[in-house]
């Protein structure tokens, strides 16, 4: 079955990961897994350079009609962030927008964000958030309905809180990705919420996608399930459909 990935990275990480960390090596994965499309991020611009970053994610996705742009944006730099949006989210390759409050070190509480949050939803339908405060996604997605909220790993072991959020809120979105597979999860989710708001994503290449992929396999996925799930929201989130 074709896939469309939400959740991957270009570049490096401070693990001993071989053959990794390059665009080709995402395309290379993408072709082995039958992934159509895969929305990624810059590592360097999450750990290092925010401008850097984005611009080698730019001209990968410009190579590679498999990868798609996140922007990242960094609430500590309100305007460069705003720069950052405004010369990429115009691309055909730009779909959306990453946040990284763990590396950023600016909670979803903290005034910055919110004011970010607007900056973004303006600009764009899409964000990709990791972490967050429950209560703090829960304001974006009332404040900002048009803007659909991805919480990237959907807060790991914490699921069920995720899980919540998204009955109440038809513009957050769960991706499961997680380096601890949590057996049972996704089918507990997908019993809880329906399969419309579940999307796939694997963190390539930081994890090899079968990692995530077993953990849909392990759930028993109707065909109507997987349809949704490996591929049919994302194409809805990224505008293909």
């Amino acid at each position: 079955m074709k896939k469309i990935d939400m959740h991957g990275h270009l570049g490096h990480w401070a693990f001993a990961i071989p053959h990794c960390g390059t665009a080709e090596s995402l395309v290379h994965l993408c072709e082995r897994y039958d992934i159509e499309r895969l929305a990624a991020s810059s590592t360097q611009a999450l750990t290092y350079d925010m401008q850097r970053g984005n611009a080698d994610m730019a001209g990968a996705a410009e190579r590679y009609e498999q990868l798609l742009m996140y922007v990242y944006v960094n609430a500590n730099w309100l305007g460069a962030s705003c720069v950052e949006m405004d010369r990429y989210l115009p691309e055909q390759f730009a779909v959306g927008v990453k946040i990284h409050c763990g590396y950023s070190g600016v909670a979803t509480s903290d005034p910055r964000m919110y004011e970010l949050m607007g900056e973004i939803a303006q600009r764009t339908s899409l964000v990709k958030i990791h972490p967050g405060a429950p209560e703090d996604l829960a304001a974006f997605a009332d404040a900002y309905p048009e803007l659909n909220i991805i919480i990237a790993h959907a807060f790991a072991s914490n699921y069920p809180v995720a899980v919540a959020l998204a009955q109440a809120h038809p513009n957050i979105y769960l991706d499961f990705c997680s380096s601890h597979a949590g057996r049972g999860k996704v089918r507990a989710a997908l019993d809880c919420l329906g399969p419309r708001q579940i999307v796939f994503g694997s963190d390539v290449d930081l994890i090899d996608p079968a990692f995530v992929l077993g953990m849909f396999e392990q759930a028993d996925l109707t065909e109507e399930e997987a349809q949704a799930v490996l591929y049919d929201n994302g194409a809805r989130l990224l505008g293909l459909a």
